[in-house]
């Protein structure tokens, strides 16, 4: 250095007071300078760290996970000195020491960056190590990855479940199928329901398509009923004309049914489709209608008697041949009673068959399901489900209150008697029991979705009810853990909100400062180039000549111009700030590439190249036109200047669009770049080719004013093929 030099204390002090977390490394990695921001986040003092080794101030720390951070750092600061290039390092996990407790350490979470500072030899002088702390943006990705993991495992869970659902609705002896949406569209059918007609499809369609012969019936307007109000329907020996066998309107066959109409709900409670149990009751509704009938005819046969018995008082004479008739009268009617009586006991043979059936599909189901008998309730049918919900506690037999003794005195007993006096249909979502699992358990909140339905007997009269219940205790949980981490997840929000806003500050300050740089430096530089004018003149031509006076002018002079290309580069890069704020507008986009064309058309005819556009006329962007024509001219006067001189130069732009955005491709067939020079391409400052001037900042502008933009820049290059750039720009 010469006498010159700048106070190094001085800058020493400007350093410690940067807006930022820096080192200042001697080429030695000796720490010569530490900011105030820097201390506070690695907890340390300066007096600690000045005058240490870079890695006998922070050595390996064996309590952080990855203990390759400190491996890292050396490999990137001696990357840095070899190269004389800066170097982003990738994020690192080291923790610091807590000053309050020796031995433990402080979580930390670092995003590194090493520069060097070169003297007027591009020998590496400083080197400055800045760290950001992302500490918190790794915590709440951490805390997203494993909600994300939590939330996967549930939804696995649930598809488990509504498989096993699936195929017992499949095995099911009854006639079950749902609809989906307010036009009732079959989304599951199980295949006695499909036998209702034959080979007709049923899926993916509306009923009033599927099943055209139901129009006029009240069906449709049950269903409509059951998905606006959201209350069920319960049907018993139901008429219903079908065409079972696809033959046509005029084959339509009368059956009855005894069916359930119970509205599907999505998770915010809102109705979305309707889920239909149901099974055929014609034989026993067929076979009550005679008993009936031979009621009637019985009666009409009493009548008879009676008036037989009449004319036997009035007319004595006609009483032989009245009995004749009479006996012959009983013999038939004896005949017709034992055939009716048989055909009542098939009928009634019939029904217990499928209340059997339809107990076993109560055993088999998916859910927990429950029958109470009597005034006291007492546990008449209780399926595995719902027994695997109290294990090891008796149920079946017992009345409600001496086999759960712990539910008196609850809301539920209120419903239940509800339910039981009013016959009234009880659903209930996430309501909560306290209650024991096993007779020797804690009392635990239990939180369930309820069904209660009273049951009628012959006479119309409530003997009962049927409960269908679902734990849901652990998505209860589970939401109100989601919800908690949501609220701790807005507040991580805000706070990155205010950090954000603070990086946006000090980037303007940073702007303004580059700017008063490059603007306060230009004349103290123009004053030395004057003064160094000025001595060329005072020196005698010989004496400008001789050695070593002529080197040292010439040193002199190449620092100055080095000094100024300098300031202009950064007089650039504040341009920046003022190119972001530059209006989006619908720009012609071949116009503006045959404008810049025909700019560099005196460079293209030196280089004795071709350039070819194939860009359509009417093709258009959303962009600045201003920032649009210097992304072109940047990346036409780059593909003529890094030609290669032992072929032709041939330079050919085109375009290609999509829905959103339009696609630019610049191809030349220059030098090319190998994989390590296209790592550093849109670096500023990085000039990766000796033999032709440049600063280094203009792919680095490009870059950032196509991002500013809305758009992004890639290239594809191969050492000694050639390169292509291409730009994707908003449409």
């Amino acid at each position: 250095m010469s006498a010159a030099s700048p106070d190094l204390p001085a800058l020493f002090s400007i350093f410690n007071a940067l807006p930022a977390s820096y080192l200042l490394l001697s080429p030695e990695l000796v720490i010569e300078a530490v900011s105030n921001e820097y201390l506070a986040a690695t907890l340390t003092q300066r007096e600690s760290l000045l005058g240490q080794h870079m890695f006998e101030a922070f050595p390996d720390n064996p309590a952080a996970p990855d203990a390759h951070a400190v491996h890292n750092l050396r490999a990137s600061l001696q990357q840095v000195l070899a190269t004389g290039q800066p170097h982003e390092m990738a994020p690192q996990h080291y923790d610091v020491p807590d000053p309050d407790r020796p031995g433990h350490f402080v979580e930390r979470h670092w995003l590194p960056r090493n520069v060097p500072v070169l003297d007027d030899q591009g020998q590496v002088r400083h080197i400055i190590h800045t760290v950001v702390n992302i500490t918190e943006r790794a915590r709440n990705q951490a805390q997203l990855r494993a909600s994300q993991a939590r939330e996967q495992a549930a939804y696995a869970a649930a598809e488990v479940q509504r498989q096993q659902l699936y195929q017992t609705f499949q095995e099911a002896p009854a006639m079950i199928c749902i609809f989906d949406g307010p036009q009732h569209v079959f989304q599951f059918v199980n295949p006695p329901y499909q036998a209702l007609v034959g080979n007709r499809p049923l899926l993916g369609m509306p009923i009033a398509q599927a099943m055209p012969e139901l129009a006029g019936q009240p069906i449709f307007n049950l269903l409509d009923g059951v998905y606006q109000t959201g209350e069920s329907f319960h049907a018993t020996e139901m008429l219903v004309r079908l065409d079972h066998q696809n033959a046509g309107p005029e084959a339509l066959e009368e059956r009855y049914y005894n069916f359930i109409y119970k509205a599907r709900h999505s998770v915010e409670g809102a109705v979305t489709g309707i889920f239909v149990f149901a099974y055929d009751v014609t034989t026993q509704v067929i076979a009550r209608h005679e008993v009936q009938n031979l009621n009637v005819e019985l009666a009409a046969l009493n009548e008879e008697l009676s008036a037989s018995n009449e004319e036997f008082l009035l007319a004595n004479s006609a009483l032989t041949h009245a009995q004749q008739q009479l006996q012959q009268l009983n013999q038939e009617l004896g005949v017709r009673v034992a055939d009716r009586t048989r055909d009542a006991q098939t009928a009634r043979t019939e029904t217990e068959r499928q209340r059997r059936q339809l107990e076993d599909l109560f055993m088999r189901a998916p859910a927990a399901i429950c029958i109470f008998g009597g005034p006291n309730w007492v546990y008449e049918l209780v399926n595995p489900y719902y027994q695997r919900m109290f294990p090891g506690r008796n149920l079946l037999g017992l009345p409600l209150l001496e086999a759960l003794p712990e539910v008196a005195g609850q809301p539920l007993m209120a419903i239940l008697n509800h339910v039981y006096t009013t016959g009234e249909t009880f659903e209930g979502k996430e309501v909560l029991v306290p209650v024991a699992r096993t007779d020797d358990g804690p009392i635990e909140d239990i939180y369930f979705d309820l069904t209660y339905q009273a049951r009628f007997d012959d006479n119309g009269q409530i003997d009962g009810f049927v409960t269908y219940a679902n734990d849901v205790t652990a998505q209860v949980l589970a939401r109100r853990q989601v919800q908690a981490l949501n609220e701790e997840l807005q507040v991580t929000n805000t706070d990155l909100s205010g950090a954000n806003q603070q990086l946006l500050r000090t980037n303007v300050d940073l702007d303004n400062f580059i700017y008063t740089a490059s603007h306060d430096l230009k004349q103290p530089i123009a004053n030395i180039e004057g003064l160094l004018l000025a001595l060329s003149h005072e020196l005698p031509p010989d004496v400008q000549q001789t050695d070593p006076v002529k080197p040292i002018l010439d040193l002199m002079q190449q620092a100055v111009e080095r000094f100024q290309r300098t300031i202009a580069d950064l007089t650039e890069v504040s341009k920046l700030q003022q190119l972001q704020t530059q209006p989006a507008q619908v720009v012609h986009l071949r116009q503006t590439i045959e404008e810049v064309a025909l700019d560099l058309a005196p460079v293209l005819r030196a280089t004795q190249g071709q350039l070819t556009v194939e860009v359509p006329m009417d093709q258009f962007v959303t962009f600045s036109e201003k920032n649009l024509r210097s992304v072109v001219y940047n990346l036409l006067s780059n593909a003529f200047k890094y030609r290669d001189p032992d072929r032709p130069l041939h330079v050919h732009i085109s375009s290609s669009i999509a829905p959103t955005y339009v696609q630019l491709q610049v191809r030349d067939n220059g030098l090319g770049l190998d994989e390590r020079q296209q790592s550093r391409l849109f670096g500023l400052f990085q000039r990766l080719h000796t033999h032709v001037e440049g600063t280094g900042i203009g792919l680095y502008m490009v870059k950032k004013i196509v991002e500013n933009g809305g758009g992004t820049i890639a290239v594809d290059s191969e050492l000694g093929v050639g390169s292509t750039f291409v730009v994707t720009l908003p449409h």
